[in-house]
């Protein structure tokens, strides 16, 4: 099935426009405002609709390779590193399927933050310095997610150095097609 989501934020940002913000007219500039920061975000999902799957896939895959390097620590508390575990295996299982549908990705993508958070408190309560390694470790492969975050959201202007940010393309281009093993 052909996915219509663009044309569907397309129709209703136009109908804010076209129905909704001439019948509000002059005298509820509020309630207009909000039309025009409503049908703004309709156009920029409308625009973002073809690189949502592969965000996702891309977020996940990040999530998965900072969770494996992650598994190493083994100086942190038990139920961190068996949530870590648990985390992983459905992770490697989802990674495994052909093409993993978008709720199994936000599950196994929730599953892993979490198991990463954990063991991020587990080792800052375990052993400052070991807490402070960990945590460079989780600073430095968050780099990937920040930079698409950045380009993600870079037509709505507030970046403070659009021109260093990549293209969306680029970095999302790579996610259809890599794997983490």
């Amino acid at each position: 099935m052909v996915n219509k989501s663009a044309n569907t934020f397309d129709a209703a940002a136009r109908s804010l426009r076209t129905t909704v913000t001439p019948a509000l007219g002059e005298s509820n500039s509020l309630a207009a405002e909000q039309v025009r920061v409503i049908a703004g975000v309709l156009d920029f999902y409308r625009d973002r609709a073809h690189h949502e799957y592969p965000r996702k896939l891309y977020e996940f895959r990040t999530y998965l390779a900072l969770a494996e390097r992650l598994s190493g620590y083994r100086e942190v508390d038990h139920d961190a590193r068996s949530l870590l575990v648990d985390a992983l295996e459905a992770a490697r299982t989802t990674d495994r399927l052909a093409v993993p549908e978008y709720g199994l990705l936000d599950r196994a993508t929730d599953e892993l933050t979490r198991a990463i958070a954990g063991i991020v408190r587990s080792a800052r309560t375990t052993d400052p310095a070991l807490g402070v390694e960990v945590s460079r470790v989780v600073l430095d492969q968050s780099r990937p997610l920040v930079e698409m975050q950045r380009s993600w959201f870079l037509p709505q202007g507030v970046d403070p150095d659009p021109a260093a940010v990549p293209p969306l393309r680029s970095l999302l281009g790579t996610a259809a097609t890599s794997r983490v093993r």
